[in-house]
């Protein structure tokens, strides 16, 4: 049975190896995926698969180790947080970026949409999910005035 958990983790690091190194972003995501799931196997096949009491005193041994059940549990919540984190990032890159090669993020995170040669964006300039105060402040003034921008005739 551990020739078999081991060769099916071999597969997913090999699986998750070939996605990571794909230049689609999606594909990259789920491939440290699949090395999570192929590193959470590992543990366990080396922990060792066999027919053991819980660790419970008011049982007779020989007693299963508790120590990487616990680890795993553990590499699973870090991982799916890591996943929805990099699904998250993922989304965001793809709005901002408008493509989803991971080689094309390069050029089209450090452009500035807004310039027509499109030069590389000011690090000051505040992005589309930040507005920018000076424009507020005049809308706030072009609202309190009318759209007319003088007093009352």
């Amino acid at each position: 049975m551990e020739a078999l958990f081991a060769i099916l983790a071999g597969l997913l690091i090999a699986a998750g190896v070939f996605l990571l190194l794909s230049r689609t972003i999606i594909r990259v995501v789920l491939g440290l995926a699949f090395l999570n799931y192929g590193g959470n196997l590992v543990i366990l096949t080396v922990a060792g698969l066999r027919d053991a009491a819980p660790p419970l005193l008011t049982l007779k041994g020989p007693y299963a180790d508790p120590l990487p059940q616990a680890l795993i549990l553990t590499a699973i919540v870090i991982g799916f947080a890591t996943t929805a984190l990099l699904l998250t990032v993922a989304l965001r890159a793809y709005q901002v970026a408008g493509v989803t090669d991971v080689k094309a993020f390069g050029d089209n995170l450090n452009r500035d949409p807004e310039h027509p040669d499109g030069l590389p964006a000011n690090p000051e300039h505040p992005g589309p999910d930040r507005p920018d105060p000076a424009l507020e402040s005049r809308r706030v003034v072009v609202a309190a005035t009318g759209p007319s921008g003088g007093g009352k005739s």
